[in-house]
């Protein structure tokens, strides 16, 4: 069974993650093809995931997110086949309203997620698959911070020890990005914690 967290972990976890990615605005990237919004922070492009106890959290802090209402018959299908006990599709009020200490643990990894060996030991961190052709940074790898790649390589060890189900999704999504990598051959972008680089 799937531990739920505590008020306190998700405060720490988003104390970890309330390093910006870049020095710069990375929305000022996208949004000027995307409507004047950055790609992220669009529910036409992206759905934010909460954790239930997360979303509940916010509520009581804010009233920056409300549960997200499909509006098309495939906007229902994907609510109706990927919400489950755990985590559920949520949105904001949008990027002109946005509060960032109430942003959500999606919102502040993203397009980052971790990448496992076979044994479910974090190698580093790689963009989100469905957003590789679509997020600006994944050709600016070197303007990601440092300091962020570690803040969020401390969230994930943290997170995968806690929640075995998101450990399982993660093993299954990097052995996939092995798996593409090997049959293209080429070399996997891949973002590496200071704690993990070769001295």
């Amino acid at each position: 069974m799937n531990s739920v967290f505590t008020e306190t972990e998700l405060q720490q976890y988003y104390d970890l993650l309330d390093e910006s990615l870049t020095p710069y605005d990375c929305g000022k990237l996208c949004s000027p093809s995307n409507g004047g919004e950055p790609f992220c922070c669009s529910v036409e492009n992206a759905v934010p995931m909460l954790y239930r106890e997360e979303f509940r959290y916010l509520q009581r802090r804010s009233d920056l997110w409300a549960r997200w209402k499909p509006k098309t018959a495939r906007d229902k299908k994907q609510k109706k086949e990927d919400e489950s006990p755990i985590l559920i599709f949520c949105e904001c009020k949008g990027v002109a309203h946005c509060e960032r200490p109430n942003r959500s643990v999606g919102c502040r990894t993203f397009p980052l997620e971790p990448f496992l060996d076979a044994e479910g030991n974090i190698l580093g961190l790689i963009f989100m698959r469905e957003f590789t052709n679509k997020c600006p940074l994944m050709g600016r790898l070197k303007d990601i911070k440092q300091s962020a790649i570690d803040k969020q390589y401390e969230f994930w060890k943290l997170m995968l020890a806690k929640k075995s189900d998101e450990l399982d999704l993660y093993i299954s999504t990097s052995k996939g990005w092995r798996i593409s990598a090997a049959k293209r051959g080429v070399k996997l972008p891949l973002l590496i914690p200071t704690q993990l680089k070769k001295t």
